[in-house]
């Protein structure tokens, strides 16, 4: 067998075409960007977003851009860190706003100001040049765009959220209707449900439009007992907001009381 060395920039091509021909099409480069709601709070303290698959370890920030309505770039929006956060399997970043500006009362907040403005349209960037863990890019810019509100100063309240209780014997899911958008990694960890006995209750999470309500599907089915959705205390809204804490106090202040518990009772059939 006769061995022929290519020449390197012959080389190169060969590598680079085989290379092209393995990475995914722009069609199958999906992200998703979280809240998904299309009105986020001037107060807003994390973006979200998901790639289709592991990326680089290269700087994920750099190929990220908040735009605002005219198309220019927002500058100091998002804290600047030694280490990006990113999810362990790299497919998840998080863009945390600079709590600095959006804690008012701190230096930064007084001088700069928060990010966001009320009645202002901006547009999240990620470029198509971003590259994954295999070296292959996304191939088209990613596009997502929101419109700011007023600020959000209410906390979670668990009182005034409402539960539509599933049958006896089904495996219907659990739908608790919040009311506004929460932080969609807080409702996945911060929620759970208890039975009788107070032992978690192994199921299926899932989110409604918009993250405003939280369903749950159970592995079995629901028997007939009073069942307890249990609310942890770092539950976050989309502010940061936790329940009976806003984040944005005085340092000083005491949290309110709330309820962390909210009963519900499985429905029997009619007849």
């Amino acid at each position: 067998m006769i061995t022929l060395a290519l020449p390197l920039s012959l080389s190169v091509l060969v590598v680079a075409s085989t290379i092209a021909a393995a990475c995914p099409t722009v069609a199958e480069n999906r992200v998703d960007i979280y809240p998904t709601a299309k009105e986020l709070p001037a107060n807003l303290l994390r973006l979200y977003i998901y790639f289709p698959r592991a990326m680089t370890a290269e700087e994920g920030s750099r190929h990220v851009a908040l735009l605002d309505d005219k198309g220019a770039r927002v500058n100091g929006a998002f804290l600047a860190t030694n280490q990006e956060l990113w999810s362990p399997d790299r497919d998840r970043l998080t863009l945390l706003l600079d709590p600095g500006r959006v804690k008012s009362g701190l230096a930064a907040h007084e001088v700069l100001g928060r990010a966001l403005v009320p009645g202002q349209s901006y547009t999240l960037v990620i470029s198509g040049a971003a590259i994954d863990a295999r070296g292959c890019p996304l191939g088209a810019d990613v596009v997502h765009n929101f419109s700011v509100v007023g600020p959000d100063y209410d906390t979670p309240n668990p009182v005034a959220w409402s539960i539509g209780s599933p049958r006896v014997n089904s495996s219907e899911p659990v739908k608790v209707d919040l009311g506004s958008t929460h932080d969609h990694l807080s409702m996945a960890y911060r929620l759970r449900v208890v039975d009788d006995k107070s032992e978690i209750v192994p199921g299926a999470i899932e989110l409604g439009p918009e993250e405003k309500s939280w369903h749950f599907v159970p592995r079995e089915p629901w028997a007939e007992v009073t069942y307890n959705l249990v609310v942890d205390e770092r539950l976050e809204d989309l502010a940061g907001n936790r329940p009976g804490v806003l984040f944005d106090r005085p340092v000083s202040a005491e949290p309110t009381e709330w309820q962390s518990h909210l009963s519900f009772l499985p429905t029997k059939d009619d007849g």
